[in-house]
């Protein structure tokens, strides 16, 4: 494979690593201490950004800059605001006027990690082997100054296991946090260990091992929903079904909230792929949009394309050309491929 080819195939891997860990991340130290429905949600800023209201956040988290007390915080906030809304090099600016505040926190370094390797992306291929080299130093840094803290253990772990080996990617390193975090963490390292498994190519225990996960608690909103993606991934949509239901009655936290509310819109999807209680599919989804109509957000353009099929297969082309519409007037093409995806999905109605 040709070194561009290779480096081509990082950046997707870096992505969707990237993707989990900024979905994951739950904060700053003062969401942190008030991991609930109350308490963090007092503070307007944090309200409006996990509300997806990012320039109400960003003018309200620009105000606290002044206030010693709330600056460095602040500034993890508008480094993920930054993130969020595309804009990666203000994001690096914020990120790392915040770490030059100690102490520094597990979080803010694992944050600075993600930013590094999102910056990546949108790099030259020289300047992003250099970028991703300083991803995994903050990974771990955050690993070796909080051995114990789990959020680090997976980004570095990930990392290791999924970037190649010109970019710092080590099998070996990745076996040794995965063994770590099996005894801080086995709902962590098991759930990373079923999508390991089948990378391998070792499906039937992957399978088995889900199959086990499956009938456990969850302690982690996140590791349930990682678990029903895969068997949504493998068409075991019986078994994916049970563990979203669950997920969507679980009551919000500023940690859990997009898990929790994404699970609508997973369901609904199940149902209309399954060409079955089309309405009810309509329902979840209209439910979804109510909690989650952030254009910022991964599934926004995907949820309006599958609403409006929803509605087309329940009869209702009015109401489909509406979400089409609406859909054209925004800036859907920056997602290449929900671009192809909708793109083709017209033409073919």
């Amino acid at each position: 494979m040709k070194q561009q080819d290779v480096f081509q195939s990082f950046c997707r891997l870096m992505s969707a690593h990237l993707l989990l860990v900024v979905l994951s991340i739950s904060g700053t130290k003062y969401v942190q201490a008030n991991d609930s429905a109350t308490g963090a949600t007092e503070n307007p800023g944090v309200v409006a950004f996990t509300q997806g209201r990012y320039q109400e956040a960003e003018d309200y988290f620009s105000q606290q800059l002044a206030n010693p007390v709330q600056k460095n915080d602040s500034l993890i906030y508008l480094s993920r605001i930054a993130v969020d809304t595309g804009k990666i090099e203000i994001a690096v600016e914020h990120i790392e006027a915040a770490l030059t505040q100690e102490p520094n926190t597990a979080e803010e370094i694992v944050l600075s990690g993600d930013i590094y390797c999102n910056q990546a992306q949108q790099s030259s291929m020289f300047s992003a082997l250099g970028l991703a080299k300083k991803c995994i130093a903050q990974y771990e840094a955050a690993v070796n100054q909080f051995p114990e803290n789990t959020h680090a253990l997976v980004s570095a772990m990930r990392f290791y296991f999924e970037a190649p080996g010109f970019a710092g990617g080590s099998s070996k390193k990745g076996d040794e946090l995965l063994a770590r975090l099996d005894k801080l963490s086995p709902e962590d390292a098991n759930i990373y260990r079923v999508f390991l498994l089948e990378k391998e190519g070792k499906s039937d225990a992957a399978m088995a091992l889900a199959d086990k996960l499956s009938q456990q608690q969850f302690q982690s909103a996140r590791n349930q929903y990682e678990l029903a993606r895969f068997y949504r991934d493998k068409k075991q949509l019986a078994h994916a079904m049970p563990l979203y239901e669950s997920l969507r009655n679980k009551p919000t936290t500023l940690e859990n909230k997009w898990y929790v509310n994404d699970s609508l819109l997973q369901l609904g999807e199940i149902l209309l792929a399954e060409k079955q209680h089309i309405r009810r599919s309509i329902e979840l989804m209209e439910e979804y949009k109510q909690k989650n109509n952030n254009p910022h957000d991964q599934h926004y353009f995907w949820s309006s394309w599958s609403l409006a099929q929803a509605y087309k297969a329940n009869g209702n082309n009015d109401k489909y050309a509406q979400l089409v519409k609406q859909i054209q007037a925004e800036d859907y093409k920056k997602n290449p491929e929900f671009t192809k995806r909708f793109e083709a999905g017209i033409k073919a109605h």
